[in-house]
């Protein structure tokens, strides 16, 4: 009974499939650390306001109401 010949179809590489791609791995941790980061500033309250009213000066008399623009009766 002679030797069978190694099988060389499609099968023939049972190996563990590639693995997964440095740069993939190194995006995963980034984008992890700066959700982490969100997530520490939002529940500490470090990140302070947000929102129009951060950006101006308190007791400026300005109300965030839109100006009447002109005319009136006429």
């Amino acid at each position: 009974m002679p030797d069978s010949p190694p099988d060389t179809g499609p099968m023939a590489d049972r190996g563990s499939p590639p693995g997964v791609p440095r740069w993939v791995k190194a995006a995963a941790i980034v984008v992890g650390i700066l959700i982490l980061a969100f997530a520490v500033m939002r529940l500490t309250g470090l990140g302070g306001e947000h929102g129009p009213g951060r950006h101006m000066p308190t007791g400026s008399g300005v109300t965030g109401q839109p100006v009447p623009q002109g005319g009136g009766a006429g």
